[in-house]
């Protein structure tokens, strides 16, 4: 269903009107959950998580490792963050990167003794593969 809500671009409410559809179809006692808060709570636990970088918003600097503190763009001297309108105090950021990590991802692949298998086929197979490159081909 969270394939579908991101696929389409349901919003919340959309979502939750179609699983209000849904459980009133299925039996009694069904597992389906009642709203998308309660359900995203329960996939919470199984999402590896991502960092969060922001960006310029001409995709030309990140503001990441020795830049992280910074809050001007070195090329173009525009703001790293909105103008605040309002009482808020927080600073929000033009654009945002999610950076997702790959060895959690990796960690979580091989787990699974499904995917492992298929993940060292390279080791027990002796294979030979000739990979050919441009230099093969004709010249246009």
């Amino acid at each position: 269903m969270f394939i579908i809500k991101s696929d389409c671009g349901l919003s919340e409410a959309g979502y939750d009107r179609i699983v209000e559809w849904a459980r009133s179809i299925l039996p009694q006692g069904n597992r389906l959950k009642k709203n998308f808060y309660t359900a995203k709570s329960m996939m919470k636990p199984l999402s590896l998580g991502y960092q969060k970088i922001n960006m310029y918003p001409n995709f030309c600097m990140l503001y990441y490792l020795e830049n992280a503190e910074m809050t001007k763009c070195i090329t173009y001297e525009h703001s790293r963050y909105k103008p605040r309108t309002g009482m808020g105090k927080t600073f929000v950021a033009y654009k945002k990167l999610r950076y997702f990590l790959i060895t959690p991802r990796l960690q979580r692949l091989f787990m699974s003794s499904k995917t492992i298998e298929h993940m060292t086929w390279h080791q027990s197979h002796d294979a030979v593969i000739v990979i050919g490159g441009w230099s093969d081909g004709a010249s246009f």
